[in-house]
């Protein structure tokens, strides 16, 4: 008889993590809803994590070890590798040294299941060292149920919810989201970048008010030990989503994430340490994409102010920061 695909991927991207990808696992293998495929990508982990994942392989008939090369920083390689292989209706992923609930799976495609939404996403929880859980603060979880579109989900994406919105883990997308989608190679914050993208497949995004996902807290993650490529990774997602916001004739939003991706470069300039040639040449490309699709607004707008924007912006980060707080000060 044919194998049956199941109806729920996981992507597990294994990198460094042999003290706490066995509990990773475990957690999977516990689910109440047994219908899935338990993907272990090795990202060419230079620890035990490839003998790890082939062992875990042979326990289960639903997992299936990965090894993909490495293809630069960062998880996306390994996300993009198993999403060219799974199988199933629906994906999620889970990051190597988190744990889920038992019921995750099972809360997750029920409510995409009585809802018809595409994407589901559920609260995720602090997990500390010792094993104690610390919940995020109550306003940047979500209270109640809530069912949103398109529009209304980025109505809310400005809201202390964005701890939710952003992120990899802890939702359910169906699978036809990643048609013709992958993860960015050699970003950090590539979840942040490629959001645009997956909601705008998006009729329906189901935000529940459970929480499932728990999240290991502890140094040397990648965001605490690279903050030039995390300053940078997430300017990169606000001008990607201003692009986006532009394709739907949104231009208020996108004047918006632009203006806040310009002033996020003005501030953090001293950051980047410009004397090194690869930030500076990572900078200079950065500013000239924030360029390009704000001469893009300015020209599909057609106001007269936002086209002085662009001329200063054009002229430098320091001109466009202190024209636009000249035209706040005269506002006020």
């Amino acid at each position: 008889m044919p194998e049956t695909n199941p109806v729920i991927s996981v992507i597990v991207p294994v990198y460094k993590a042999e003290e706490t990808l066995d509990g990773c696992v475990e957690s999977i293998l516990a689910q109440t809803f047994a219908d899935f495929e338990l993907l272990l990508v090795d990202d060419a982990s230079p620890d035990r994590c490839p003998a790890l994942c082939d062992a875990w392989a042979q326990k289960d008939p639903r997992i299936r070890a990965l090894h993909p090369p490495k293809q630069g920083p960062g998880p996306s390689g390994a996300r993009n590798a198993g999403l060219d292989v799974a199988r199933g209706r629906w994906i999620t992923m889970v990051d190597s040294d988190d744990t889920v609930a038992p019921d995750l799976f099972a809360t997750l495609y029920g409510a995409a299941e009585r809802s018809g939404a595409e994407l589901v996403i559920c609260n995720s929880c602090r997990r500390l060292p010792d094993g104690s859980l610390q919940p995020h603060p109550a306003e940047q979880c979500f209270a109640a149920d809530t069912l949103l579109d398109e529009e209304a989900f980025w109505n809310a994406f400005n809201t202390p919810w964005i701890s939710q919105f952003t992120g990899t883990a802890h939702r359910l997308y169906a699978a036809k989201l990643f048609d013709g989608v992958r993860y960015p190679l050699g970003m950090l914050h590539e979840d942040y970048y490629v959001l645009p993208d997956l909601i705008a497949r998006c009729g329906k995004v189901q935000c529940l008010a459970y929480t499932g996902y728990y999240v290991l807290q502890h140094e040397g993650s990648i965001t605490a030990t690279a903050r030039h490529e995390v300053r940078l990774a997430m300017t990169r997602g606000d001008i990607h989503r201003a692009a986006y916001f532009l394709s739907r004739g949104w231009y208020d939003r996108a004047e918006g994430a632009l203006t806040d991706a310009a002033e996020f470069l003005y501030r953090n300039k001293a950051a980047y340490d410009l004397r090194k040639p690869g930030h500076r040449a990572e900078f200079a490309a950065v500013k000239a994409e924030l360029c390009r699709v704000y001469d893009a607004l300015a020209a599909q707008k057609g106001a007269s102010s936002l086209k002085l924007r662009a001329a200063a912006l054009r002229l430098g980060l320091p001109v466009f920061h202190g024209y636009t707080r000249l035209l706040a000060a005269r506002r006020a």
